[in-house]
């Protein structure tokens, strides 16, 4: 099994590079593994055309034309994107500087919507750079880069990160228990107890960082906003689907932070059960017919 998270793994820039060093075995194994890409794609465009697939990618590929196309025919047709940061500072603390900021990442996100290709862009909110004013800038870089689907999470202590080593020297001396388990050994604790825990931000409070947070969740989800976005649907059907998905994932992923009581999560959860169950009807369908192995696919 190979686990690859960035569907995208040689860009121009890196042929560039190699190229203008004179790597000529560099250049040959970039040109290869881009070629065995492509060939992934000419396969997976000759599947049914009712299957269509969602993969991770950098923001990278959006220089690259000839890819996306490749993706459109292949029906890879969202991509994840870890944009993280709208700001040249906020990248910089994250070491992401080779992602675009203001005007520049608007046109990069806009150019996979151009060619067919739908965005759920992934930004990060607590970094050390972060103001006040990054949260209703980041929802406005969004809305303007006309992309699909939004999740803007909280920067958390991953065991095995810097972030993670820093926290825990920190907190040292007050650290939080629950369950007489300090929170820095969260994971002996049962899923369902373990703490959601955040860096918090010199700048701002713990609660103002929830609190921005969960305003840029309620602004990007907003109806009008969604309805709005739905016009990448054809069908008045699709559409509502596109509606119904859209606050199946806010309700999902917002509203469940740290400081949320116990009384608004449980609310969270009872309305993503509901919308789940709206959209599994609408998602009907009758069976596929049956699948066909491309010939040259086939193993000899």
């Amino acid at each position: 099994m190979r686990s690859d998270d960035n569907f995208y793994p040689v860009s121009l820039t890196d042929l560039h590079h190699a190229a203008r060093q004179n790597d000529q075995p560099r250049l040959q194994e970039l040109r290869a593994i881009r070629q065995e890409r492509f060939e992934l794609m000419a396969r997976l465009a000759k599947l049914p055309g009712d299957m269509y697939f969602f993969t991770q990618i950098t923001m990278e590929a959006a220089e690259d034309p000839e890819f996306l196309t490749a993706m459109r025919r292949a029906r890879i047709l969202g991509v994840l994107v870890g944009v993280e940061a709208v700001t040249p500072e906020g990248l910089k603390s994250i070491h992401k500087t080779f992602n675009s900021h203001g005007g520049a990442l608007v046109e990069r996100l806009r150019q996979f919507r151009h060619h067919g290709v739908h965005v759920l862009g992934s930004f990060i909110f607590g970094l050390p750079t972060d103001q006040p004013q990054t949260f209703a800038l980041t929802a406005e870089l969004a809305e303007q880069a006309e992309i699909t689907f939004a999740q803007f999470v909280l920067l958390t202590p991953f065991v095995g990160t810097t972030d993670f080593d820093r926290w825990e020297r920190t907190n040292a001396g007050n650290m939080a228990y629950t369950d007489g388990i300090p929170h820095n050994r969260y994971w002996l604790l049962p899923p369902e107890r373990r703490p959601k825990l955040f860096l918090a931000n010199d700048r701002m409070s713990a609660n103002e960082l929830l609190r921005f947070t969960q305003e840029v969740w309620d602004r990007f989800y907003s109806l009008p906003k969604v309805w709005r976005r739905s016009r990448c649907a054809s069908t008045l059907k699709t559409r509502l689907l596109f509606v119904l998905i859209s606050k199946l994932y806010r309700h999902m992923y917002a509203n469940t932070g740290i400081a949320t009581d116990s009384a608004r999560r449980a609310h969270a959860n009872q309305w993503a059960r509901w919308l789940a169950k709206l959209c599994r009807r609408l998602f009907h369908a009758k069976p596929m017919p049956d699948l066909s192995v491309p010939a040259e696919g086939r193993r000899q």
